[in-house]
């Protein structure tokens, strides 16, 4: 059997399980998608087919992939929800601590995403995509995001939401409040905020070097809407290029900035989506459905890599693929590498969903 033959039908069956009220024909896409985005390592339609275990003309079935992507049956959220579940039910430890962050895909579109912080990277709970490369998401596109997980978060859980200033406004803050969420949210310099100590002042007027951390306590934010209270810590990381001006549902200081540094965890999952792994900046995709469908692939394909790299990890085997001295890969590259050399030696190839809590 070949080897793109064999691990789509190691693919197809593990989706069988996880999706069992779905339509064959999509399992069966879904599995060549994954299969070909795995082998092809790009988001690239063409690559993706001529890595299809398929004796067909390439253009046929690269239209047969977007139909598939173009497709209103496959359901992004009723695909995810279960896995998003399961992730959620597996992060151990008192507080769920997740991360919203942006990021441009495609020519003109934005990827918004809520993630869940897991050793030093983050795994994709839900996300959204949005016309335009620059610029920040409305207020509302984030609450409608997030409101998607609530339903999946017990009760006793409690959440601490990591977000950069693209998630700054108030009135977002508001609602997490409301929600029973904690949160530390960087805040642009040129907001104004008020204590009865200082009145009205800009945070980048506060005097700070790198390296330093200072607590404004509880204040109000902003001159013009004045909602309040937030805690507030300024501090300049060491190597960074400006201070973080961080406001807070709760109070703080070493506790928050350890916090809010797990927020750049998301820049290591983006890259690799990106450019470390499968190029998703650089779809041609012009419709947000497709590229929402196509990340969908991106997504569960990540989370197998990520959760087969722990195993390895687990079961003493990262020498097989990492040097034993440096250990230069991540979960995401030892997934990768370990898959690669299940094929190359014709040895049994694992495609699970959850990684080792």
């Amino acid at each position: 059997m070949s080897t793109n033959l064999r691990l789509y039908h190691t693919i197809l069956h593990q989706i069988r399980q996880w999706w069992p009220e779905e339509r064959v024909t999509r399992q069966r896409n879904m599995a060549l998608l994954i299969t070909g985005l795995f082998l092809a390592g790009r988001v690239h339609l063409s690559r993706i087919v001529g890595m299809w275990p398929s004796r067909s003309k390439a253009p046929s079935l690269v239209n047969r992939l977007r139909r598939f992507l173009g497709n209103p049956r496959l359901q992004v959220w009723e695909w995810y929800r279960p896995v998003a579940e399961q992730l959620l039910a597996l992060a151990s430890g008192p507080e769920l601590h997740l991360i919203i962050d942006c990021t441009k895909v495609g020519f003109a579109f934005r990827l918004m995403t809520v993630s869940l912080a897991y050793k030093r990277r983050s795994l994709p709970l839900v996300w959204s995509v949005h016309r335009g490369s620059r610029g920040w998401t409305s207020v509302q596109a984030q609450q409608a995001l997030l409101k998607r997980l609530l339903p999946l978060i017990p009760a006793q859980r409690s959440v601490v939401l990591l977000g950069d200033a693209g998630f700054q406004s108030v009135e977002l803050l508001g609602w997490l409040r409301r929600q029973g969420w904690h949160f530390v949210i960087r805040q642009q310099g040129k907001i104004q905020v008020y204590s009865p100590t200082f009145g009205w002042r800009r945070l980048d007027s506060f005097a700070l070097e790198p390296g330093q951390t200072r607590v404004l306590g509880w204040v109000r934010l902003t001159r013009r809407r004045n909602v309040g209270w937030f805690w507030l810590v300024l501090h300049w990381e060491a190597g960074e290029d400006a201070p973080w001006y961080l406001a807070s549902s709760r109070s703080g200081r070493g506790a928050l900035i350890r916090l809010y540094k797990k927020r750049m965890w998301t820049e290591e999952m983006y890259g690799d989506w990106k450019g470390h792994g499968f190029d998703l900046e650089a779809s041609h995709l012009r419709d947000p459905d497709r590229i929402d469908r196509l990340v969908l692939a991106v997504a569960l394909t990540f989370l197998w890599l990520i959760a087969l790299g722990s195993v390895v990890v687990k079961r003493g085997q990262r020498h097989l693929v990492d040097h034993r001295s440096r250990r230069d890969k991540s979960y995401f590259r030892i997934g990768w590498d370990w898959t690669l050399r299940c094929l190359r030696l014709d040895e049994p190839v694992s495609f699970r969903l959850l990684p080792y809590p």
